[in-house]
C-alpha cells in the first residue's frame, strides 16, 4: 500500500517485502527474558490474541470489516486499502513462529551500522516454546477453523 503511494510521489522503491526470497522478521513479539519467565501467561494470552486476529483478518468472510478498519485506521482510500489487504494476505505468517534465519538476515543487514549487533547470538534471542505449545495443542488450527480458514 505504502510503496504505491511513494511511487506516485516520485520515490524509488527498492523492493517489496512480500517479494523477498530471504526471510526477515515479519510479526515479532519482543519481551525481556525476566518478564517471559515471570509472566509467561501474559505472553501466551497476547500470542493467542494475535493468532485470533490474524485468523480473523485473512478469512474471506471478514474482508469487508478488515477493509473498513484499514480505511479508518490508516486513513486510506479504497484502492490503497484493497492493495493493503492483498499485501496482508500475501505477507502475513499464518503461524507466526520466530524465524532464526529472518533474525540472522536482519542482523547481517544492521551489523554494518552497528558492529555490536553482530555479537548477538541469535539462537539465544529466540524462544518459541509458547508458539510450539499453541501449535501442538491445536489452538492455532482451531482459531483459523473458527473463521472458516484452513491452514492445510
Amino acid at each position: 500500500m505504502y510503496s504505491k503511494n511513494l511511487r506516485q510521489k516520485g520515490f524509488t522503491v527498492l523492493g517489496e517485502s512480500a517479494d523477498l526470497t530471504q526471510r526477515i522478521i515479519g510479526q515479532a513479539m519482543v519481551v525481556p527474558q525476566p518478564f517471559l519467565s515471570q509472566r509467561s501467561d501474559i505472553v501466551e494470552n497476547y500470542l493467542k490474541a494475535e493468532i485470533e486476529a490474524l485468523a480473523f483478518s485473512v478469512a474471506p468472510k471478514n474482508k469487508p470489516a478488515v477493509i473498513k478498519t484499514i480505511m479508518r485506521r490508516l486513513k486510506a482510500n479504497a484502492n490503497s486499502t484493497e492493495e493493503a489487504y492483498q499485501d496482508l494476505l500475501k505477507g502475513v505468517d499464518r503461524k507466526p513462529f520466530p524465524s532464526l534465519d529472518g533474525l540472522r538476515n536482519v542482523q547481517r543487514m544492521l551489523k554494518p551500522r552497528n558492529p555490536k549487533i553482530g555479537e548477538v547470538k541469535t539462537e539465544e534471542v529466540i524462544d518459541a516454546r509458547i508458539m510450539r505449545k499453541l501449535d501442538e495443542s491445536g489452538f492455532i488450527d482451531r482459531a483459523y477453523s473458527a473463521q472458516g480458514v484452513s491452514l492445510k
